[in-house]
């Protein structure tokens, strides 16, 4: 938690807490249409005690989920961008006590703890429910229809309207109408939108009284965030195979989370400044020269980098022989695997084959990243079997595992059956009567 504020308007009252991340604390949300991600959320929690009662807390409800959402949208409109403060933001409030609006009590309380974490929004944000009292529930409002401001239980169960609004002094950025009467006319509207901003002024007034403008510095325990680009080609080499290599910048750099970006853009986050700034200067020298083997799933990344990349230089292979190499990159279609190291001053690259997902084991593999994650080894052993028609170096672990389990034996093609010769069984008269049948089609 990075801020937090109380918030009491009558018998209604609101925890809500500010929480600041890197670019990894995003919302993730699956949809018809893919994984959405959201950067700012705003999550509602109304238990049962808040109202006296008892009961059970689970997940939460349509209720919980629509009043947090038009929370969110208030404060949302007065959020500076990703690029002017590049963290995620969410925001968690808390009922403890109601007997009014809760949804504009949290967006009040949700506004004061991003102010107090030093988000620095554009203003802060206040939110009032309006009601309404007819003398005929069944009929259109009229010039006698009785407007109220912060509305309690009773009043909204009794009333004929809850007309909740949101904004800062300048406008609104949100609001909700339901009504159970036949309509509103034009005048009662603007009665209620002039009383509701009368309303807001006055709550954003003792808003200000508690903190004024947002926080200059941000609190010590959130993780500074720097953020640079590196061209697309080259994210294999700062991914690794499998991961690798990025597992080892956020360790060797004391890094509290490293995030890439399909387009390139890399997000640091470390509570030492100094250590974030030198992984960066690491990753940019590291990319240095194009892409490299590695992906963001273990692939290899782009195709070239700056001019040719140096050939294999050492031995061929032996056909049949058995390697022990280490994994350089996964596909969906297999596993590439360094059968020979190049020498130790890096001169030229060490050989490399392709173990198709077909001969990766003996049983079928459906994919190739969780099954290698699955055994847990960043080398494997290999059989050598020879060059595919395109001349690249071919390799099978699942020849491997046969041999190991017929006790170090190879296995033995099948042998070739001889073809005898057909014996005609035919009896000779057989042979005569159609010998002479031929002849006589022959002479038709």
């Amino acid at each position: 938690v990075h801020g937090s504020a109380l918030f009491t308007r009558g018998e209604t009252q609101t925890i809500a807490t500010a929480t600041l991340g890197d670019a990894g604390m995003k919302q993730k949300i699956d949809t018809l249409k893919g994984l959405n991600l959201k950067r700012f959320y705003l999550q509602y929690t109304f238990p049962p005690s808040c109202v006296g009662e008892t009961g059970r807390t689970g997940a939460p409800g349509r209720r919980e989920i629509g009043h947090g959402m038009l929370a969110e949208r208030a404060i949302a409109a007065t959020l500076p961008t990703e690029a002017e403060f590049p963290y995620s933001i969410r925001i968690e409030s808390l009922i403890t006590e109601s007997n009014g609006s809760s949804s504009m009590a949290s967006v009040c309380g949700g506004s004061l703890a991003l102010m107090q974490a030093g988000v620095p929004v554009k203003s802060p944000v206040a939110g009032i429910a309006m009601g309404l009292l007819l003398g005929d529930k069944g009929a259109v409002s009229d010039e006698n229809a009785v407007i109220l401001s912060d509305i309690l239980g009773t009043e909204d169960a009794l009333g004929t309207m809850d007309f909740k609004v949101a904004g800062n002094r300048e406008g609104i950025s949100t609001f909700q109408l339901d009504i159970k009467c036949e309509g509103l006319t034009i005048e009662t509207m603007e009665r209620a939108l002039e009383q509701a901003k009368r309303g807001r002024l006055h709550i954003l007034d003792e808003m200000e009284k508690a903190i004024g403008a947002p926080s200059v510095e941000l609190p010590d325990t959130v993780p500074r965030v720097s953020s640079f680009k590196i061209d697309q080609e080259t994210i294999g080499k700062v991914i690794g195979p499998g991961g690798k290599q990025i597992r080892a910048i956020i360790e060797d750099f004391a890094l509290s989370n490293m995030d890439v970006g399909e387009d390139g853009t890399i997000q640091l986050s470390s509570f030492d400044t100094a250590k974030m700034n030198a992984a960066e200067e690491f990753v940019k020298e590291l990319v240095k020269g194009g892409g490299g083997r590695g992906g963001r799933d273990g692939g290899r990344g782009g195709k070239t980098g700056g001019g040719d990349r140096p050939k294999y230089a050492g031995p061929d292979p032996e056909v049949g022989t058995n390697y022990k190499g280490k994994i350089t990159g996964i596909h969906d279609f297999g596993v590439f695997v360094e059968i020979i190291p190049g020498p130790e001053d890096g001169s030229t690259p060490g050989l490399e084959g392709l173990c198709h997902v077909s001969e990766l084991h003996t049983e079928r593999v459906r994919n190739c990243q969780g099954f290698l994650s699955s055994i847990g080894e960043e080398e494997i052993e290999v059989k050598y079997i020879g060059k595919n028609a395109k001349g690249k170096y071919q390799l099978s672990r699942k020849q491997v595992l046969e041999e190991r389990k017929n006790g170090g034996k190879k296995k033995k093609p099948p042998a070739k059956q001889e073809s005898k010769p057909v014996v005609d069984d035919m009896p000779q008269a057989e042979v005569d009567v159609i010998a002479q049948a031929i002849e006589g089609l022959s002479e038709i």
